[in-house]
């Protein structure tokens, strides 16, 4: 079968929704992966740049490794997963499950082991939006894997 531009060897198109949210989500990735990045090689320094206050600077410095390793499986698991589904590969789904897994490790000690929604304030939901989005982006890969489009 030939390959036209916009299709893949099974002639599947990607739709304009996909390219939407594999792009939005790269970008967000990308923000992501540089304020984990930061956060790991400034901490507190970063933090207090960021405008945090000095209790939160204390709670996001005393967060525990295995606390730190799901948000690192989000984080990086989520950019590999956009940048994969922006590239069309069947792994994006594979990708979006670990960093919704990844999420769920970083609520566990956020939400419930933790004082992390007092640390929060205001955007204590967004980790839970973030698993409910990445959750949702593993059920869109594997529609379009069905259909052909990741290949």
């Amino acid at each position: 079968m030939r390959n036209r531009i916009g299709t893949g060897t099974q002639g599947a198109r990607m739709p304009w929704h996909g390219w939407l949210l594999g792009g939005v989500l790269l970008l967000y990735g990308l923000a992501a992966g540089f304020d984990h990045g930061m956060s790991l090689a400034q901490g507190a320094t970063y933090y207090r740049a960021s405008g945090m206050s000095e209790g939160q600077v204390a709670y996001f410095s005393a967060q525990p490794a295995w606390a730190i390793a799901g948000w690192t499986l989000s984080v990086w698991a989520g950019l590999l997963g956009a940048l994969a589904l922006v590239l069309r590969r069947k792994v994006a789904g594979a990708l979006f499950a670990l960093a919704t897994a990844g999420s769920l490790v970083y609520i566990a000690y956020v939400l419930v082991l933790s004082d992390g929604r007092e640390a929060m304030g205001m955007l204590w939901a967004m980790p839970l939006v973030l698993a409910a989005l990445l959750a949702l982006m593993v059920h869109y890969c594997r529609q379009l894997a069905g259909r052909g489009v990741l290949r």
